[in-house]
């Protein structure tokens, strides 16, 4: 199929926060069950109507290490939390892409996803071809950092996949945002190599969205016709209008991208009542 005769919707969520067998409660006093809210999301995104041919989760898929943050939990003690996802992802109704994001660990991920991967601790980078485009997932997780970096040989693949597919419209998904998004210090945590990583996008010529998890917010940011894109957390989101580290539980949301030709609109939607149907 041609892009131009592409017809069709996939979501974008991020930051589910999993946390095996623990509500979260937040330096502000405030709790959220991570493993809730997201359900609360996946119905949502299972009554779209039209159903979305895939979704996309923007890393930070568990998060067990800010259950004390003194100390980080070995993959063993990661474990847990990913069998949780991977269960609670079963209730979605269409295929799913997964990136890592600061809170993930690999070595587990793998482990219970069960992917065949050169080491243990392999990134976790993909693309695929959907009617006429082309979709890029990269990992920017850098251990032990806030903050994320594409190394040199996962640089070195994503230049050899634009080229060949340089002649598909693309879409790239990152977990960190190599674009400010104006919160101070959710800047100094962006992608730390983001202007080689835009370098390669913009050489393609053909790159038009970069959506991006990690901030949770939804912003729009376009500079010379390429977009990045951040989308909301399925369980706690940041203050748009403090530059103090504020968060604040839910409500869930999620972005919905429609392609019909070449042509792309986004939404982003937000389940504030209690009743999945009220949105």
């Amino acid at each position: 199929m041609q892009a131009e005769d592409a017809n069709f919707t996939f979501v974008h969520f991020t930051d589910t926060h999993i946390m095996a067998g623990i509500t979260f409660t937040s330096d502000f006093g405030w709790q959220v069950d991570t493993q809730k809210t997201l359900e609360r999301v996946i119905c949502a995104i299972n009554a779209l109507d039209p159903p979305p041919d895939f979704a996309i989760i923007g890393g930070d898929l568990t998060s067990p290490d800010l259950i004390d943050r003194s100390r980080h939990p070995t993959p063993e003690e990661y474990e847990p939390s990913y069998q949780v996802l991977r269960e609670t992802l079963q209730l979605l109704n269409c295929p799913v892409h997964m990136l890592m994001g600061n809170h993930d660990d690999r070595i587990a991920f793998h482990r219970v996803m069960q992917h065949e991967v050169p080491s243990p601790d392999f990134p976790h980078y993909f693309s695929f071809n959907h009617h006429g485009y082309h979709f890029i997932g990269l990992d920017t997780l850098e251990p032990g950092s806030h903050g994320g970096y594409v190394d040199a040989q996962q640089l070195d693949w994503l230049r050899d996949d634009l080229h060949a597919h340089r002649d598909k419209p693309t879409l790239t998904f990152m977990h960190h945002h190599p674009w400010p998004v104006e919160i101070e210090w959710l800047d100094t945590e962006n992608l730390h190599n983001g202007d080689d990583v835009v370098g390669l996008l913009r050489d393609h010529g053909g790159v038009r969205w970069m959506i991006c998890g990690h901030v949770h917010l939804d912003k729009e940011i376009e500079r010379d016709g390429l977009t990045q894109l951040t989308s909301p957390s399925t369980c706690f989101q940041i203050s748009k209008v403090s530059q103090a580290r504020k968060t604040y539980a839910g409500p869930p949301g999620f972005r919905v991208v429609r392609v019909k030709g070449r042509e792309l609109s986004t939404q982003v939607l937000y389940l504030h009542a209690d009743r999945d149907d009220e949105l």
